[in-house]
C-alpha cells in the first residue's frame, strides 16, 4: 500500500462536517484532536514498526505537520 494512501486516512477532513458556527468549530476541533493522537502514535513507533506498516519516518513527519496545520487551514 502506498504511503500516501496509508497516511491520507489520518489527515484532517473537516469537509465531512458541513455544520457552521460553534458546532462546526467543535467538530473540526474534535477531528484535529483525533489527527494529533494518530500522528503522535505514529511518532512513538520505531523504524522497524513503521516499516511493517509501509511507512517511513518522513511520512510520520508529514502527518505531524498536516495535523498541526489542519485546525487553522479550514
Amino acid at each position: 500500500m502506498p504511503a500516501g494512501t496509508t497516511t491520507g486516512n489520518l489527515s484532517f477532513s473537516a469537509s465531512r462536517h458541513a455544520t457552521h458556527g460553534l458546532a462546526g468549530l467543535f467538530l473540526r476541533f474534535e477531528d484535529w484532536l483525533t489527527a494529533r493522537a494518530s500522528a503522535r502514535a505514529l511518532y512513538r513507533m520505531d523504524d522497524a514498526a513503521l516499516s511493517d506498516i509501509a511507512l517511513s519516518r518522513s511520512d510520520v513527519e508529514r502527518v505531524n505537520s498536516s495535523a498541526r496545520k489542519a485546525l487553522w487551514s479550514h
